[in-house]
């Protein structure tokens, strides 16, 4: 089976509602599809997670939801 590379690298940013998360890890699921673990940093130091399929974080992005520096 062929893996295809992943699309967005690590530590790449992406605002979601205000937001900001980093992409901390992605994982091959089901040896078909890349899936993104987002990381956000609470002010007290906890985070909070999301994880997404590369056709969800593909949407957001294309959306408008990310950094105004890209």
């Amino acid at each position: 089976m062929k893996y295809v590379d992943q699309k967005y690298p690590l530590d790449k940013e992406v605002k979601i509602n205000t937001k900001t998360w980093r992409i901390a890890e992605y994982r091959h699921r089901f040896g078909m599809q890349w899936v993104y673990i987002l990381q956000h940093e609470n002010v007290d130091g906890t985070y909070k997670i999301l994880e997404l399929n590369e056709k969800s974080l593909t949407e957001i992005i294309k959306s408008g939801s990310r950094n105004d520096d890209e």
